[in-house]
């Protein structure tokens, strides 16, 4: 069996494109099972064939070390960067590590992976978890970054050109899509609630999927929507679109977007090799900083997005391995965003996050 594995996601039961209803029109255990089920929609990213093959090169030279074993899902996202470029750098292997990298094409299979005891860890968006500990899986922690940055306000061409004519189009019929219960919706309508408005300001389309989002971008069905990268470069450059503001601007500085998730039980077991691994992505996430074209150029054989588009996105999504003090702040304030919209009633951020394996900042 291959070391690397990549999980597809489809369900029936998704919110379908179009839908406009606001968060208040549907109770709040659909809202959050919903959400699960339309996942991020970021199948716009796959690792390579080539990619797949270098990395599960890298897990069996893992393995025949013995090193010890850790089962990783993660999204195909940009805010996995810096770990699959210590992976390809043999860096897991070096500290006595055997790292099972599984991918997932949206965050409710990674976390539903991670609570069925299939992962021993995950890098996901913070959103998920909260919403699924809000539900009662009180057993979920957050215990360190991940990327930051990577969540975008993008505005097809024509439309708005900066946060400014966005907030002066309320009432104008702005037509904006998004994601519920999700770091994306926080870009979104955070950027409304800072500036005194609200949905109702605007024409919502809530969708299943990013890529219903980037398609309507292209065929000018919406005006504006919220976007991670590495997609949102892609559809910006082939589209002409604008960037906006990010989820850095939104909820930061220094704003987690995804962030490594565990369980208690995983927590108390593989305590060790936790904060081995999450040392490991800091020294990679540092190496990265120090000569990012070397990382970008060892990375494009692994990512399938050309190596243009992945420069950029790379470059906005920075890796983001420590939760500093003030990413903390960040999350508590996105979780200010989630109880406004009604999906919750109490700020239980802190009661999530375990930070003490964390390597200093």
């Amino acid at each position: 069996m291959s070391l690397f594995r990549v999980k597809a996601h489809a369900d029936s039961s998704i919110l379908s494109d179009g839908e406009s209803a606001s968060p208040a029109d549907t109770p709040f255990h659909l809202q959050s099972r919903r959400s699960f089920l339309a996942g991020c929609g970021c199948s716009a990213l796959y690792l390579s064939p080539v990619g797949a093959a270098l990395l599960a090169s890298e897990s069996r030279a893992e393995a025949r070390a013995g090193g010890e074993r850790l089962r990783i899902g993660h999204l195909p996202a940009g805010c996995v960067s810096h770990v699959l470029l210590a992976k390809k750098r043999g860096l897991f292997a070096k500290a006595g590590l055997n790292v099972e990298l599984t991918q997932f094409n949206g965050p409710s299979e990674n976390l539903q992976a991670l609570l069925s005891e299939s992962l021993d860890a995950m890098h996901n968006p913070w959103t998920t978890t909260m919403a699924a500990y809000g539900e009662g899986s009180r057993e979920l922690r957050i215990i360190g970054g991940s990327g930051q940055a990577g969540i975008e306000l993008v505005a097809r061409k024509g439309s708005v050109k900066n946060v400014a004519e966005f907030i002066d189009a309320a009432g104008k019929g702005l037509r904006v899509g998004t994601l519920r219960l999700d770091t994306l919706e926080l870009v979104g309508y955070g950027t409304m609630a800072k500036h005194g408005k609200s949905y109702d300001d605007y024409k919502m389309t809530f969708f299943p999927s990013m890529v219903g989002m980037g398609e309507g971008i292209a065929n000018g069905s919406i005006d504006v929507c919220t976007l991670a990268q590495p997609y949102a470069q892609s559809v910006v450059a082939k589209n002409g679109a604008t960037y906006l503001t990010d989820s850095n601007s939104v909820w930061g500085p220094h704003a987690p977007d995804c962030v490594i998730n565990t369980t208690t039980k995983s927590l108390s077991a593989k305590q060790a090799v936790l904060k081995t691994y999450m040392a490991i992505l800091k020294d990679a996430a540092a190496s990265m900083a120090a000569d990012y074209d070397a990382a970008v150029a060892e990375l494009e054989p692994i990512y399938s997005a050309p190596k243009a588009i992945l420069y950029e996105a790379l470059r906005r999504q920075s890796p983001n391995p420590v939760i500093q003090a003030s990413g903390v702040n960040g999350i508590r304030s996105g979780m200010k965003y989630l109880i406004a919209l009604g999906y919750f009633k109490d700020n239980f951020a802190d009661a999530v996050m375990d930070l003490r394996l964390q390597p200093a900042a």
